[in-house]
Order: structure tokens, then sequence, then C-alpha cells
């Protein structure tokens, strides 16, 4: 009986040294999957982020190029605007002047009547 106890132990500390060693192997793999894992993770951050970078940049970019266009679009329709509104200014002034010129008494009626209406709306208010 000693024979076959002493003959069982022997492949038991075999199988266990086996054991032990598999599970060093399966340690160092289990560990260079997850350095390869964490590599690749990083990897794809990295590209997310310059893509998104870029995008961002890419928006800016556009809005900015927006903005000048319809900047300078604008100054051009208010300076237009202003050229215009000076004109018709000019030429409702210059035609009271000369309505004021061709009839004064009328003129003097007109301005009047009106101040005796606003008067009397003013006070019954």
């Amino acid at each position: 009986m000693r024979a076959n106890g002493t003959a069982h132990a022997l492949p038991s500390k075999d199988l266990v040294k086996e054991i032990n060693a598999l599970k060093a192997q399966l340690k160092k793999l289990s560990a260079a999957m997850e350095a390869d894992a964490t590599e690749g993770v990083n990897r794809a951050v990295g590209a997310v982020e310059s893509k998104s970078k870029e995008a961002i940049d890419e928006a800016i970019e556009t809005a900015q190029n927006f903005i000048d266009e319809y900047a300078e679009n604008a100054k051009e329709y208010a300076a237009a605007l202003g050229k215009k509104s000076e004109q018709i200014r000019e030429s409702a002034a210059s035609s009271l002047i000369e309505n004021v010129q061709a009839r004064p008494f009328g003129t003097l009626a007109a301005v009047i009547g009106i101040g005796f209406l606003a008067g009397f709306l003013c006070r019954r208010g």
C-alpha cells in the first residue's frame, strides 16, 4: 500500500506543479490581454478625441465664415438703408418747404387747426 500511496503522490505533485504553471501562464495571458485591451481603448479614445476636435474646429470655422459673410451683408444693407432714409428725409423736407412757400396761409391754417385739435384732445384726457 505504501508503494501505491507514493505512486499516487508523485503524479499528484506533478499535477499540482502543472496546475500552478497553468495558473501562472493564465495570469500572464490575462495581463497581456488586459494590456492589449487598455491600449486598444486608449487608441479608440484618442481617435474619437481627435475626430471630435476636428469636427468642433470645422463647425467653429463654418460659423465664423457665416457670421463674417452676413455681418458684411448687414453692414452694406445698413449703409444703403441709411442713404435711402437720408434721401427720403431730404425729399420730405424740400417738399414741405415747397408746400409752405406755395401756400403759406393754407399751411398756417392747418398748423392752427392741428394745434386746436391737440389742445382739445389733451384737455379732455
